[in-house]
């Protein structure tokens, strides 16, 4: 376990902050994969792990964090000024690896809130993405104003072309509602131009539970499933909690 020093804090949406800390040095990660950092607060030593949202060959760590009303840590994280600092606990971890599931198509990455922060890594290292002829970004959120606020912030830190759709459940746009039900009716494959399949098709979720449930029960009635016990696959997910 080791300290990270705050360098800067910024709040890209309402409520959800990129954190920037200080790296260690020879600490290794790849674009995909979390830490686990926490605070000492008087229950003791509290810690949550979070997807790594800096590319891998940045000189520091950032992170994309919901400060959650109730939470025990993230609104102490997301109150922290620059010179704090907060415990990074062992290795990076996670396999949300493109890598994983390489292919010469599609690749989809879909997100709901800070869930974006994988895959901004992604997009900030060429590498990860290469192997892939398109690259589509899908965002969702409750408003309009989140998605778009959201969708520039990940304008701002591509470094690769990336197509980016968003979808807002509470307000009418170009696509309105939860992204299960956007890719369960078509909308999105329409709204994209192409469609999902296996041999098409390669999918990265990070969100919320219920979006990764649903959307993984979505894509498993279509063959896109998870790699399995040395078996292929073209689904890879991670959950926020």
């Amino acid at each position: 376990m080791q300290k990270i020093t705050l360098l800067s804090r910024r709040e890209v949406a309402p409520a959800l902050f990129e954190l920037c800390f200080t790296r260690p040095e020879d600490w290794i990660y790849e674009a995909g994969q979390f830490a686990r950092i926490g605070m000492t607060l008087s229950e003791g030593d509290v810690f949550r792990a979070y997807s790594i949202a800096s590319a891998p060959q940045s000189a520091n760590l950032a992170f994309l964090i919901k400060s959650v009303t109730d939470g025990a840590l993230s609104p102490k994280l997301c109150a922290l000024n620059p010179g704090d600092t907060v415990l990074l606990d062992g290795d990076a971890q996670g396999n949300l690896l493109p890598a994983r599931i390489a292919g010469d198509k599609d690749v989809w990455m879909m997100a709901t809130g800070s869930g974006l922060a994988p895959f901004l890594a992604m997009l900030a290292t060429p590498k990860a993405l290469a192997s892939f002829d398109r690259r589509l970004l899908v965002i969702g959120a409750r408003t309009r104003a989140e998605t778009d606020q959201l969708a520039a912030y990940a304008k701002e830190k591509a470094v690769v072309d990336v197509e980016i759709f968003t979808a807002a459940s509470r307000e009418e746009g170009t696509l309105t509602g939860r992204l299960p039900t956007l890719i369960e009716s078509g909308d999105l494959e329409a709204a994209a131009k192409t469609t999902f399949s296996p041999e098409q098709s390669r999918i990265l979720l990070c969100g919320n539970p219920d979006f990764i449930r649903a959307t993984r029960a979505i894509f498993k009635a279509k063959g896109i499933v998870s790699p399995r016990l040395g078996k292929p696959g073209q689904l890879l997910v991670e959950s926020l909690w």
